[in-house]
This record gives structure tokens, C-alpha cells and sequence, in this order.
């Protein structure tokens, strides 16, 4: 599942039914998983509540900006009424593809991006944004392409440092999702955060797409901890919830709650059952359950 797929099923539609089965209850998780908007056909505010209630503290949203900041405004004060934080959006408007960052070409409306994803926190709140590189250009050096993304990303970096916002950078795999991607391992995404070296940007490690491209997750972690600010969980294969492919998510999300992270993890995934609150509960009970360790 692409991310284009996820967004769409992000599709706004009427509230159909009880969003939430009778026998949910609250769970106090060890770590702040944050649900994307999607897992319902409802209203923005009514899947907002029906994550409240199943006990998570926040959600993600990669499609924010495509909203009014009337709109914005409206999902804050339920956020606030519910106590929910937000994770990331994205903020690159030209999808992944587009090479915002590695060819100074677009740097323009890179930025003009990054102005707007500014615009948007101030209403919101959230605590990141998504960034990504877009494709390798063939004309451009490694070498020239990976300095022109440091020079992007600190510009947008500084451009957010009156804000509490950070903005992470997102490695993609290429073996199954997105082919020609530039940033495709936490090594190289680790390299442009510490050059980047300003405190308005970090890592986003995206644990759907490291499984694909280098595997070895719990290392990779720990070699990148301190450059990492925020996570993204999704199984392979199939980029579904916990539980529905390899890997062994008690141990990952263990390793990481040793660590100390205080961040969001965001379900970056589709559902096994299918969108919906039968299958919206069976995501929520794979994580209470991977969750759960000695």
C-alpha cells in the first residue's frame, strides 16, 4: 500500500453506525501510538473521539494540508476537548516523486512548502512534519544531490526554529514502494540530520520501509537513536497493522520503550480488516497486544 492509497482512504464520508464496538475499553500503552485518519469512513472529529476513547493520546494525518485553516482550527478544538496531540503531516505538495530538495531547481517551492507547513502548525500544533527528498536526479552527482538536501533542510529547519515543530526526514524503500527514491537507509538519512545539525530536524524511521531495505531494525535504532524523532510502524509484507507479517513487534517496541522515547509512533499502515470499526478494533488490539512484554 502506497501512500497515495493510504491518503484516499482518508476520504471524508458520513458517520455510519457506532464508530467504536460496546466492548472497547481503554489501554494504557507504554508507548504514544498515534492512529492515522482513515481508519473510519466518518468525519475528521468523530475518528478523533473514537481514538480518545480507545485510550491513544494521538493521531497522524499526512493529508493536513489539503484543508482550509478554518478547517484546522476545527480539528484543534476537538483535539484539545479530547486531549489528543498530533504527529506528522506531510509537507511536500508534490508528493514523493517530486524532487523537492535534491536539485536546487525546486528548492523554491520546497520552501514555499515549508512556509505553509509553518502556517499550519501554528493552528494545529503538531509536533512534525514529514519531508522527503523526492526522486534521484541521474545528471546530479550522490554526492552533489545529498549536499543539495543538506542546504534545503536546514533552510526549512530555520525557517521552523520559533516553533515548536520539527521536521523529520523520511527514508523510502525502493524494492517495493518507490522505486528512484535518493534517501533510501537510516545511515544516509542519519548522515543529512547530523549535517543538517539543527535542532528543528531529525530522522523519521519508518520501520514499514527500514524492514524492506535493511532489516536488522533493532540496531538500526540504537545506531541512530540520537538523531531519530519520530517513528512510523507498519508490518511486512502487506504494510498492515502488528501481527499480520515478520516482524516481532513486542521486541521493537520493547527496545524502544528502554530507550526512553517520549515521541509518537504513527500507524502508517492499512488494516487487515478493512477500513471500518471491525477492523479499526482488530488494528487497535494487535498493537494492546505487542504492547505487552516481560
Amino acid at each position: 500500500m502506497n501512500r497515495r492509497t493510504l491518503l484516499r482512504a482518508a476520504t471524508l464520508a458520513p458517520a455510519a453506525g457506532a464508530l467504536m464496538p460496546a466492548s472497547a475499553a481503554p489501554y494504557s500503552y507504554h508507548l504514544r501510538y498515534a492512529p492515522r485518519i482513515g481508519f473510519l469512513n466518518a468525519p475528521i472529529p468523530d475518528q478523533l473521539q473514537a481514538y480518545a476513547d480507545a485510550g491513544f493520546k494521538a493521531f497522524e494525518y499526512n493529508g493536513l494540508p489539503r484543508h482550509s485553516n478554518e478547517e484546522i482550527a476545527g480539528f484543534r478544538k476537538k483535539m484539545d476537548a479530547l486531549g489528543l496531540n498530533m504527529g506528522v503531516f506531510v509537507v511536500n505538495s508534490g508528493g514523493w516523486k517530486a524532487s523537492a530538495t535534491v536539485d536546487k531547481q525546486y528548492h523554491a517551492k520546497f520552501f514555499e512548502d515549508v512556509k505553509r507547513a509553518v502556517e499550519i502548525h501554528n493552528i494545529i500544533g503538531n509536533e512534525c512534519a514529514t519531508v522527503t527528498t523526492g526522486l534521484a536526479v541521474p545528471q546530479l552527482s550522490f554526492t552533489e544531490q545529498t549536499a543539495n538536501c543538506v542546504e534545503a533542510f536546514r533552510r526549512a529547519a530555520e525557517m521552523a526554529e520559533k516553533t515548536k515543530m520539527v521536521f523529520v526526514l523520511e527514508p523510502l524503500n525502493i524494492r517495493v514502494d518507490h522505486a528512484g527514491y535518493f534517501v533510501v537507509y537510516s545511515d544516509h538519512g542519519a548522515e543529512i540530520v547530523e549535517r543538517v545539525n539543527h535542532p528543528n530536524f531529525r530522522l523519521l524511521f519508518d520501520m514499514y520501509h527500514q524492514q524492506i531495505s535493511e532489516g536488522n531494525l533493532i540496531n538500526h535504532i540504537r545506531k541512530h537513536w540520537d538523531k531519530i524523532g519520530y517513528f512510523q510502524v507498519g508490518d511486512v509484507p502487506g504494510r498492515r497493522e502488528p501481527g499480520t507479517g515478520e516482524v516481532n513487534w513486542s521486541n521493537v517496541f520493547k527496545a524502544i520503550h528502554e530507550k526512553g522515547y517520549k515521541g509518537i509512533l504513527g500507524m502508517e499502515h492499512g488494516l487487515s480488516g478493512g477500513v471500518g470499526p471491525a477492523g479499526m478494533q482488530k488494528c487497535f488490539d494487535a498493537y494492546r497486544k505487542a504492547d505487552q512484554w516481560s
